[in-house]
């Protein structure tokens, strides 16, 4: 009994720790647009990266500060790769606040094992070119 009581409680804090923005509210970074309330916050979901081997993601066109904040970045990993049952990377969430209404455009480029100012899409490739998301915030 002690030893499901432990594996349970492995199991809850496992859990636990997966918190942040559902995959279902996310918006995808290739949407192209999206559409929030003020005091709502924007999740950007960036799609897998791997760390491990170097993909990078920057925002490199910063937002209307008047009409939306940037929060935090969330790594979520799935459960098998938690347990180490699979090699895998972890889902992205970009997050951002809406504080007034209005429009802005969020820019984001993709490097792979490079920082910004010499980014490639891997060695000796060029980079691919940055992706925009146009943000519409209402009242």
């Amino acid at each position: 009994m002690r030893r499901a009581t432990v594996v349970l409680t492995m199991f809850i804090l496992v859990l636990s720790g997966c918190s942040g923005p559902d995959e279902d509210t996310a918006v995808s970074l290739d949407s192209g647009t999206a559409t929030i309330a003020v005091e709502e916050e924007l999740w950007v979901d960036m799609g897998e990266v791997s760390t491990s081997v170097g993909d990078n993601w920057f925002l490199v066109g910063e937002p209307d500060m008047e009409v939306l904040t940037e929060t935090e970045q969330v790594h979520e990993r799935s459960l098998a790769c938690n347990l180490g049952l699979t090699e895998c990377g972890d889902q992205l969430y970009w997050g951002f606040e809406a504080v007034a209404p209005g429009e802005t455009v969020l820019v984001f480029q993709y490097c792979l094992q490079t920082d910004l100012e010499n980014c490639e899409a891997g060695t000796g490739q060029e980079a691919p070119d940055p992706v925009e998301l146009a943000v519409v915030v209402t009242e």
